[in-house]
C-alpha cells in the first residue's frame, strides 16, 4: 500500500511541476488566475492522465507483466529525460494569455491545461495503475495540479522581481525515480 501511494506522490507531482511553473510564469507576469479558471487546467490535466492510465491498464493486461513493467520503465525513464533537458515548457503560460489582457480566462486555461496535460498521456500509460485505483489518482491529480497552479501563481508574485526559474528539470527527475520504480 506505501508503494502504491508513493507512485501516486510522485506521479502526480512529476506532472504537477510543469503546473506549478505555468503558475510561477503567470505570477511573475502579474497576470491573475481565477479559481474557475485554475480548476480547469487541473481538470484537463486529471482527465487526460485518467484516460491514459486506462490506456494503460488495457495494454497491461495484453501484454505479460515482465514485459509491462519493462515498458513502464523505458516509457517513464524515456520522458524524464526528456523532461530534464527540455527547456522549451516554461513559455507556456505566456503563450496561453492570448489575448494579453493579465488575467487568464477558462478558454485560455483549457488550452494550457490541453498542453501541460501531454506529459499526462506517456506517463499515465507508463504508469499502468490497476484501474480500480484511477479514481484516486485522478483525485490526487486535481487536487495537486489546482495547489500547483495556485501555489506557483502565488509565489511567482511573490518574488516577481527576482527570478525566472525553469523548473521542468525536477519533474525529469522525478519521472525517472517513478521509472526506476517500476524495475522493483
Amino acid at each position: 500500500m506505501f508503494s502504491f501511494i508513493l507512485e501516486i506522490l510522485l506521479l502526480v507531482t512529476a506532472l504537477s511541476v510543469d503546473a506549478f511553473a505555468a503558475g510561477f510564469a503567470y505570477g511573475v507576469s502579474k497576470i491573475k488566475v481565477p479559481v474557475l479558471s485554475v480548476l480547469i487546467v487541473s481538470v484537463v490535466s486529471s482527465l487526460t492522465l485518467a484516460v491514459s492510465l486506462i490506456l494503460g491498464e488495457m495494454v497491461s493486461n495484453m501484454i505479460p507483466q515482465d514485459l509491462t513493467r519493462q515498458f513502464s520503465f523505458v516509457l517513464l525513464f524515456v520522458l524524464g529525460v526528456v523532461k530534464l533537458f527540455d527547456r522549451s515548457r516554461h513559455n507556456e503560460a505566456e503563450e496561453a494569455n492570448k489575448n494579453q489582457d493579465d488575467l487568464v480566462s477558462p478558454g485560455e486555461a483549457l488550452t494550457l491545461g490541453a498542453a501541460l496535460s501531454l506529459d499526462s498521456v506517456a506517463a499515465g500509460i507508463g504508469a499502468g495503475v490497476a484501474a480500480s485505483r484511477i479514481p484516486a489518482v485522478f483525485a490526487a491529480s486535481a487536487l495537486v495540479g489546482a495547489l500547483a497552479v495556485a501555489s506557483g501563481t502565488y509565489l511567482g508574485r511573490l518574488i516577481s522581481s527576482h527570478c525566472r526559474s525553469n523548473l521542468c528539470w525536477v519533474s525529469g527527475l522525478l519521472l525517472i525515480l517513478l521509472a526506476l520504480m517500476k524495475l522493483f
